[in-house]
């Protein structure tokens, strides 16, 4: 049951939660971290997914068909991975998971001319791991061109040049075509 805002008659509904989480629920219990009542209401059916790197055999089939799915979306020719890519693929650890490998893919699609993609051509796209790799902190300002920007402008800023970027795509491959 719930109230809307304003209202004193109360509604019912019927719902499902699917949340998806990578922390350690017990532990954040016992810490303190996370409400014990929430985690009962929340396990009814619990479901584990290894993370990607847990799953060496499905990371070129999901390349594969993000790799297609871009090729359809950006209507070019899919990438197409070396054996040795393929390696460079399945050996990195993926801690950012699937959205990682997704975003991976995406970039090479739009990014690179050759649709053969090396294990070199790869690692361009992949960071270095360590402790501290992120460009700045969350809670920072960067300065660029003598202005400073928290990282959610920057983020803004780098999204409406993608969009105008991508207007410009069209309109080239309009061009192309006529």
């Amino acid at each position: 049951e719930f109230l809307r805002v304003g209202s004193s008659k109360a509604q019912k509904t019927d719902v499902r939660v699917i949340a998806a989480s990578n922390i350690n629920f017990i532990h954040a219990i016992n810490t303190g971290k996370f409400r014990e009542d929430l985690y009962y209401r929340l396990n009814a059916v619990p479901i584990y997914v290894p993370p990607l790197r847990e799953r060496k055999g499905d990371i070129h089939l999901l390349f594969k068909k993000f790799a297609l799915d871009f090729a359809d979306k950006y209507k070019m020719p899919a990438v197409r991975l070396t054996p040795a890519a393929q390696n460079v693929l399945e050996t990195y650890r993926w801690p950012g998971n699937v959205r990682q490998l997704k975003n991976v893919a995406e970039q090479m699609s739009v990014l690179e001319h050759d649709r053969s993609i090396s294990a070199e051509t790869i690692k361009n796209y992949l960071p270095e791991e360590g402790d501290n790799i992120l460009p700045v902190r969350a809670t920072e300002t960067i300065s660029v061109g003598g202005e400073n920007f928290s990282d959610r402008d920057l983020i803004l800023k780098m999204l409406l040049q993608m969009g105008q970027l991508r207007q410009e795509i069209d309109t080239l491959k309009a061009q192309i075509n006529s």
